[in-house]
């Protein structure tokens, strides 16, 4: 689907009369981490699945996952799912896109339960749309650890990357392991189309629950507001970053003009327009 039409509510309302079947996905943190928070069977199957414990519902506590502020100008930071749950203080953070942004700012709700759980056992879980270390793994286990020795500078902090795509992968057969409504809702996790989703979820009373809270809150005032903030941000990066090749491109030629080259010779050196290398020409005389 196209989302370039997409610049505020109304034109995201518009965007969603021309395309009835679509939905905005889970992967979305303003929509996944309100079900996570406002729905404990899910969030207990994500847990225990994932960690691959016991916890029970009643266990579950959840926590303001708002971070203290050390300087008065730093800006409000917040998890988006924080529980407590048996002996264990749990952090889930939705991650749509992999950036260096992205890594710090995870890391330091890490450095936050480190500084105020000392006895606690501390996980952090992060739900990726992409292969973190592209290994076609679903789940990959992080510790913190001394190099030569190989032993644990935290024994009780754990990392748990959970590679949503790579569900949609594999079959799952050992069911010892994970499972049936959990592999589906890693498989539905990235989904935009409605259709695809309800032929995923057949029967499973906990799955139609999550789709009916989804289907509510795609309807919701801050959600048809911050959807259309959200694609723009990843357009503008995206053409930021096209913008970033362009202009390397044109400092590569503008190097080799220097060197006495020729237009065609820098053409066929960088796999690049004649007539954009003879633009490029122009504007240094």
């Amino acid at each position: 689907m196209n989302y370039y039409a997409i610049k505020d509510k109304e034109s995201f309302m518009r965007f969603r009369k021309e395309h009835p079947d679509f939905i905005i996905p889970l992967i979305y943190d303003s929509v996944g981490r309100n079900i996570l928070k406002n729905n404990k069977q899910v969030l207990l199957l994500m847990i225990n699945n994932i960690l691959q414990t016991n916890f029970k519902e009643d266990e579950i506590i959840l926590k303001d996952g708002r971070i203290k502020k050390e300087r008065y100008r730093e800006k409000q930071r917040e998890c988006d799912v924080f529980v407590e749950v048996g002996e264990k203080v749990i952090n889930i953070e939705i991650n749509k896109k992999k950036t260096n942004s992205m890594d710090r700012k995870n890391m330091s709700y890490i450095g936050d339960m480190l500084k105020n759980y000392y006895e606690a056992e501390l996980c952090q879980i992060n739900l990726n749309d992409f292969d973190i270390f592209k290994r076609g793994k679903e789940i990959y286990l992080s510790k913190m650890k001394e190099e030569e020795s190989g032993l644990d500078r935290f024994e009780d902090l754990k990392i748990y990357d959970v590679s949503i795509g790579v569900f949609k992968e594999k079959c799952y057969t050992d069911s010892r392991r994970y499972d049936e409504d959990f592999v589906t809702l890693m498989q539905i996790f990235e989904s935009n189309s409605r259709r695809k989703i309800e032929q995923k979820i057949g029967t499973s009373i906990l799955l139609r629950e999550v789709y009916e809270m989804q289907k509510k809150l795609n309807n919701e005032d801050f959600i048809l507001e911050r959807f259309p903030d959200d694609v723009f941000h990843e357009m503008e990066k995206k053409e930021l970053k096209k913008e970033g090749i362009e202009q390397g491109k044109i400092e590569i030629i503008k190097t080799l003009l220097k060197k006495n080259m020729t237009p065609e010779e820098i053409a066929n050196l960088l796999d690049y327009e004649i007539e954009k290398v003879r633009q490029v020409e122009k504007s240094c005389k």
